[in-house]
């Protein structure tokens, strides 16, 4: 009868052939742990909710109506330091509800998060300094807290007042 495997004599060959059947059955075995890892590689840029890499549009052109004139004369109260730029940036990017709001806009906040290729229009890109430098801040606050008809922007409610103004100062440093 014909020898189909012929034994592995050379220890190297044996040695190999362990370690490639040891990885091979712990993949296979092992627990989500290593599969996540496996997904984040290969699909690095949109992993949890971080959305896509790039530069988002920009111009972009608004689809937006205007707050009401009291909203639009409002100036953010809040003074530009570390204190609210971190709790800005905390509700950006995990705390603020009904969904953190680079789950749309994106981590790095130019409108390509996870959420964004089912949206029509896309959300806004806050990177995008010639788009941002002409919206004011009552017009930020007021569809943060209201929503805007028309797009995939909900109104954000429950936010308390304070909150709102620590995200538009964070979001004031995505654009620079």
């Amino acid at each position: 009868m014909p020898q189909i495997f012929k034994p592995l004599s050379h220890p190297l060959a044996f040695f190999i052939l362990v370690v490639f059947a040891l990885v091979y059955v712990g993949d296979a075995y092992s627990g989500p742990s290593v599969r996540h890892g496996l997904r984040q590689y290969r699909q690095h840029d949109m992993h949890h909710g971080m959305g896509h890499v790039g530069k988002g549009s920009c111009p972009q052109v608004r689809y937006t109506a205007d707050a009401p004139d009291k909203f639009l004369k409002l100036t953010n109260p809040l003074v530009l330091n570390s204190k609210n730029l971190t709790a800005g940036e905390s509700f950006f990017h995990t705390d603020a509800q009904p969904t953190a709001c680079k789950v749309c806009h994106g981590s790095v906040g130019n409108g390509m998060g996870m959420m964004a290729p089912g949206l029509n229009p896309p959300p806004r890109n806050f990177t995008c300094t010639e788009t941002m430098e002409n919206i004011p801040d009552g017009q930020m606050f007021w569809i943060i807290k209201n929503g805007s008809s028309g797009t995939g922007m909900v109104a954000f409610k429950s936010l308390k007042d304070k909150h709102v103004w620590q995200i538009i100062l964070y979001l004031r440093t995505l654009a620079k």
